[in-house]
């Protein structure tokens, strides 16, 4: 099957709005992400089970750089396990094996969900990162981002990839429903925003990071990030281009490793353009959530930045930090893991 590109203008707008053109990936001198050459590592810990956190109460949204990670509000959380590490490869493949359960990007998009879509674009598939080797212009997701026929969890940059020795590497280009029914599966759930949040700081109230003020230890990074110009040289400062195997960097004051970095992780909760206090609610919220650059598009919150955010262009590997993303869409830097009640 030939492979076609589709170039779009957002991210969280892959498919959903009429305004794409078909571009040959030739046109661009551009590398293909390099997750199909990491082998997996012996060489990283693989903590296994759930971690269990102590409920209490912090500030949410303390440390904002950006609009949407205000105001801060003081927040309850109560007891509950968290997963140590991202869901992986292996454990999704367990839940694929036992269910036989479809990914949102192996399924054929449904028209009336696309109306400005032609019928001929409606392939499955998922958002790929392509890292750029030299300027095309104005650099902005249009060039970066390609929708990519066959592009899946077992196959993460299209039908000629694959996941072999990968099964420690996060599972990625999964959806919002796909997390969902992997939870269900196992009895679990996803983590509320407010989880993740409390979790990912470790008991450090107030703090950047998720192990203090700095992305580095003893001149180590403590996350897997982007180092260098983005999007066009990972100078790999951290150990790695690319993704990860789970448990590469060290565990926060929780026990719990990659809650930033990596891979986005997806939560239960909707995308606001603000955090509202959950006892004073505003009444005409949207049920699916809102994004003013996604309007009408069900939006979901994912947390923990990824192996794509930079200094110069994503500061998003911080507690504070969030992201609206459609619920509909995978990409190449989502993940999630599961939590669940004592």
């Amino acid at each position: 099957m030939a492979k076609r590109t589709l170039i779009l203008g957002s991210v969280g707008l892959l498919l959903a709005f009429g305004s794409y053109q078909l571009l040959d990936t030739q046109m661009f001198d551009t590398q293909m992400f390099d997750i199909e050459q990491m082998q997996d590592s012996k060489a990283c810990t693989k903590p296994a089970g759930m971690a269990f956190i102590k409920g209490g109460t912090f500030t949410m949204g303390a440390g904002a750089v950006y609009p949407d990670e205000m105001p801060a509000i003081k927040t309850v959380v109560q007891d509950f396990y968290m997963d140590r590490h991202e869901v992986t490869n292996l454990q999704f493949s367990e839940f694929i094996e036992a269910t036989g359960y479809i990914t949102i990007a192996q399924r054929i998009p449904n028209a009336d969900d696309y109306p400005d879509i032609p019928a001929d674009l409606l392939i499955p598939g998922s958002a790929v990162f392509v890292k750029l080797s030299q300027a095309v212009g104005a650099a902005t997701f249009m060039n970066w981002w390609h929708f990519t026929e066959g592009a899946n969890w077992k196959n993460p940059l299209g039908p000629n990839s694959n996941i072999l020795d990968k099964d420690h590497f996060p599972v990625i280009h999964i959806a919002y429903d796909d997390a969902q029914a992997y939870a269900k599966w196992k009895g679990h759930r996803l983590p509320t925003e407010a989880e993740y949040e409390y979790a990912t700081r470790g008991g450090l109230e107030g703090a950047k990071y998720a192990t203090g003020s700095s992305l580095t230890e003893n001149g180590k990074y403590i996350a897997n990030t982007w180092q260098g110009l983005f999007p066009f040289n990972d100078t790999a400062e951290d150990g790695y281009v690319g993704l990860a195997p789970v448990g590469c960097y060290p565990a926060n004051y929780f026990n719990i490793h990659d809650l930033i970095g990596n891979v986005w992780e997806w939560t239960q909760s909707v995308y606001y353009p603000r955090h509202f206090d959950p006892s004073d609610l505003p009444e005409n919220l949207p049920e699916n959530g809102y994004d003013e650059k996604q309007p009408g598009i069900a939006v979901g919150v994912i947390k923990g930045g990824s192996y794509l955010c930079a200094e110069d262009f994503c500061m998003r590997y911080r507690p504070a930090a969030r992201h609206a993303q459609d619920t509909g869409l995978g990409t190449s830097h989502i993940g999630f893991r599961t939590v669940k009640e004592p």
